[in-house]
């Protein structure tokens, strides 16, 4: 006999703050393990049925976990973990990352040293399980599908976690952040200087880089380059437009400077890039 699995992977890395890596359902045999390993990205487990057992930093730390709880591993961390001999857990999981993504497992209660997730709703009842299982369901829809049921399950497991973090300040954060965003979004083609961005939250420019630097985990000018970035990503897959006429779309003053970060982020060239994703 073998453990019954299926898995799904997601092919749309054009999306910035928030986005599923790959996806899947496994119903394990008696004391099957898997480990020690360690991830490039977040990987969630949601136990639907029976029970296990989480071995994190590298085994200091034993969980024994039922039903309607989950594990986080996050990335370069070194865990393993084991059905039970008597009740083989079945889980379903998802891999993810982005810029946002260590901020809301903040706002849940998730972290590297604590990957516990609890909460108090019945296991299948359970709105994390709900979102968890229609992204399975939607596996082969369009990406935003996708995407709006990864947003839910986020949201879904900050407000089921028993260690969740409720607070009025991070609110205030996260709304700044949003302000500058949202105006990177509208003016990512234009000259967009950190004083700009600043000047939008109506905040000093020293509190407000390290604010950004805070919550979204890189520099505004990081962000800025990267927005563009994934804007000439859809462009290059989308369109037939010559490099020189992206590279100007996306804010980049000439096709050279364009192709130089974009090869520095990518590690190819948008030329090589178009080819592989067209």
């Amino acid at each position: 006999m073998t453990n019954k699995m299926e898995f799904y992977v997601f092919n749309n890395r054009s999306y910035m703050d928030f986005y599923p890596i790959q996806f899947g359902m496994e119903e394990c045999l008696p004391l099957h393990s898997f480990g020690p390993t360690a991830k490039q990205h977040y990987l969630f487990h949601y136990i639907v049925s029976g029970s296990g057992h989480f071995y994190d930093t590298k085994g200091q730390r034993v969980h024994r976990l039922s039903a309607g709880q989950g594990f986080l591993i996050s990335p370069d961390m070194i865990c393993s973990y084991e059905a039970d001999e008597k009740d083989p857990w079945t889980y379903i999981w998802v891999e993810f990352d982005g810029l946002k993504t260590e901020h809301f497992l903040r706002q849940a209660g998730l972290s590297r040293q604590q990957p516990i997730f609890s909460q108090k709703s019945e296991p299948t009842l359970s709105p994390v399980y709900q979102e968890m299982t229609a992204i399975l369901e939607n596996h082969q829809a369009k990406s935003a599908l996708i995407i709006g049921h990864l947003y839910l399950f986020i949201y879904a497991l900050i407000e089921e976690s028993l260690t969740r973090r409720d607070s009025n300040h991070d609110e205030i954060k996260e709304f700044y952040i949003r302000e500058a965003i949202n105006f990177i979004e509208r003016n990512f083609e234009k000259p967009i200087s950190v004083d700009d961005l600043a000047q939008q939250c109506n905040l000093n420019r020293h509190y407000f880089s390290r604010l950004f630097k805070e919550q979204v985990n890189i520099s505004p000018q990081q962000f800025i380059i990267q927005y563009r970035l994934s804007e000439a990503c859809e462009l290059l897959k989308n369109t037939n437009k010559t490099l020189q006429e992206i590279a100007e779309a996306v804010g980049y003053s000439n096709q050279f400077n364009f192709s130089t970060a974009f090869k520095r982020h990518y590690q190819q060239s948008p030329t090589k890039w178009r080819k592989l994703h067209r």
